[in-house]
């Protein structure tokens, strides 16, 4: 029941809002109200060849679970599985109305079904909600919306509800965001929070270490928009601060502050979208990217401890062709690069038994109206095996997943 009340609360302003605007805006005003409502139903059915690491009952999935073998040399994890899904039917409200200080004003809220744990399936949660202000040259956006490490103008076109992780970040912020936009050109500047998807650490994953920093994350970028093509680059900082008090109860103030690079393009015309981004970076956990960070020296007498930062290197690519028949190839690569300094306690994040990870994604797309039929193979790869003193993964091997998914999607 709550579900629909949520649905309720979400839409009402549909039915209200558009008869108050034209009541005070002249047929003549520019800057009317408007409402769009927008969305899909989507149904997902898979099968994996083995058991994976996964979010939502595997309708997301990032690499194949290593092999754990019983007493008697069965790997518990080798058993196939299958499973299907409409949680990740969607709805989004696009509002746009009279100008404020100035600048010309839009708002979204999405919202789906995936709720924000395994444990609130089917939960209605919140995706997107932002306020968009724009000038001639200036932009300001506040709310929830995609990192700008995620490139809302680059990321897949692939079938799987992943979008291509742990390769390419999925994660939505709170954040604040200044943009300035001439020719060709944008530069941005984001103040980004964290809230469902939050850093590793001592006490799990929360948002109370990058809170306890008193420091946003912070990112600049710059993109580069042309007829064909788009380019960008950028930079990411964020510092966490993982305890306020020792094992001791000793008060620290001990932080880590880590970093990450990037650079993407896009090339499409009528038929060719093709897509590529890499990113170096240390501490991308809460990105659904592997890494994180780990203990480097923890004092025997006060129980201070400090910290060091995992490396990885991610990159990507994807080519899709065609219009209502549309053939598509995902590919990736990351890499564990280990940490920067020497480890002596534990690890927070994610894949510090993992040397590198690779996937091969084929898919195919026919399309309709507004219905989809889709179909994708996902070839997923994980070297597992033991991280020596500065996190390097020795002694691997390599575990495999196989993932067959059918989708339909209806938009409206």
């Amino acid at each position: 029941m709550k579900h629909v009340l949520y649905v309720v609360f979400l839409f009402t302003p549909l039915l209200v809002f558009p008869a108050q605007a034209d009541s005070v805006a002249g047929p003549d005003d520019v800057s009317r109200f408007s409402i769009d409502i927008s969305g899909f139903v989507r149904s997902d059915f898979w099968i994996d060849s083995r058991s994976v690491v996964q979010a939502r009952e595997a309708i997301f999935s990032l690499y194949p679970e290593n092999i754990f073998l019983d007493e008697n040399g069965k790997d518990i994890y080798g058993d196939p599985s299958f499973n299907f899904s409409a949680i990740a039917t969607r709805f989004t409200s696009r509002f746009k109305g009279p100008d404020a200080f100035g600048a010309q004003v839009n708002a979204l809220i999405e919202a789906d079904f995936t709720g924000v744990t395994n444990a609130d399936i089917n939960g209605f949660r919140l995706r997107h909600a932002y306020v968009n202000m724009q000038w001639e040259h200036w932009g300001l956006m506040l709310g929830q919306f995609w990192h700008p490490l995620f490139v809302a103008e680059v990321f897949p076109t692939i079938v799987s509800l992943n979008t291509g992780v742990p390769f390419q970040p999925f994660i939505r912020n709170p954040l604040a965001t200044v943009s300035y936009r001439k020719d060709h050109s944008r530069w941005m500047f984001s103040l980004v929070g964290q809230r469902d998807y939050a850093s590793d650490g001592p006490l799990g994953a929360t948002s109370e270490y990058i809170r306890n920093a008193v420091l946003p994350n912070l990112h600049l970028q710059w993109t580069g928009f042309y007829e064909h093509s788009t380019i960008g680059f950028g930079a990411d900082y964020k510092m966490l601060r993982p305890r306020q008090t020792t094992a001791n109860n000793i008060y620290t103030d001990e932080r880590i502050g880590t970093y990450a690079l990037l650079a993407y393009g896009r090339y499409f015309d009528d038929r060719w979208d093709i897509k590529a981004k890499i990113i170096y970076g240390q501490n991308l956990s809460e990105h659904l990217l592997m890494g994180g960070y780990a203990e480097s020296h923890i004092d025997p007498e006060n129980g201070h401890v400090s910290y060091t930062p995992l490396n990885h290197l991610s990159i990507w690519g994807n080519i899709v062709y065609g219009d209502r028949v549309r053939p598509g190839l995902f590919f990736a690569y990351n890499h564990n690069y280990g940490a920067t300094e020497d480890i002596s306690g534990n690890y927070y994040g994610r894949g510090s038994h993992i040397a590198y990870l690779y996937r091969v994604s084929p898919s195919i797309t026919f399309r309709s109206g507004n219905m989809e039929l889709c179909a994708e193979f996902e070839y997923t790869a994980a070297a597992y095996g033991e991280p020596d003193s500065r996190g390097r993964v020795r002694d691997h091997s390599e575990v495999a997943n196989l993932r067959l998914l059918l989708t339909a999607v209806y938009y409206f």
